[in-house]
């Protein structure tokens, strides 16, 4: 029953990163013909680095357990890999949802609708929930990490593939909302669409 549980929750990441690059896409895209932004571009952007984070740390913990599935690695370069997935990545992913729920606050004030505010309301425990969990898992991360090395090499050979795997799936979601952003903002092929 965990094992299905982690799978969903894994799935439902992915489609979150996958949906946060379209949505970052898509108001850099808007953005393009108000050359401001101010803080919402800072926002878009980071919505863009946390869909990377956030597949990124899904494609690790799945390609660790695959590759320990077929007997490709050992345990320690599992347990390696996912130490050095949950500092790294787990780290960028608290730092760009924190840029998140700030701006998800500040448009929940500005709008003060249901979806506004459900949104704000949903950021900021998913924000507190990571932060816990990161401050819980610290320790023992780094400690898997410093102490030994074993596996180290094979486990980082998996987190660049997850990493290359993860910015073609990110940046084609992030080309998709950009391009449609784009048009809605009167650009075609790059061009102001003056008419």
């Amino acid at each position: 029953m965990a094992d299905v549980l982690t799978l969903l929750i894994l799935l439902f990441d992915a489609i979150v990163s996958v949906w946060n690059a379209y949505a970052s896409g898509y108001n850099i895209g808007l953005l393009k013909k108000d050359y401001g932004g101010g803080f919402t571009r800072v926002a878009s952007y980071a919505g863009l680095g946390l869909a990377f984070a956030g597949m990124v740390y899904v494609l690790v913990v799945v390609l660790s357990f695959l590759a320990y599935f077929f007997d490709y690695v050992t345990e320690d370069t599992v347990t390696y890999a996912l130490s050095l997935n949950f500092l790294v990545f787990g780290a960028l992913i608290i730092g760009f949802g924190l840029v998140i729920t700030i701006q998800s606050v500040i448009i929940a004030s500005q709008r003060r609708n249901f979806w506004s505010i459900l949104t704000a309301l949903y950021n900021g425990f998913a924000e507190i929930l990571d932060i816990a969990s990161y401050i819980s898992g610290f320790k023992e991360a780094v400690q898997a990490t410093s102490s030994d090395k074993r596996g180290s090499g094979n486990a980082l050979v998996i987190i660049l593939v997850a990493v290359l795997i993860g910015f073609f799936i990110i940046y084609g979601a992030f080309r998709q909302g950009y391009n449609k952003g784009m048009r809605e903002a009167g650009y075609r092929s790059g061009r102001p669409d003056w008419s």
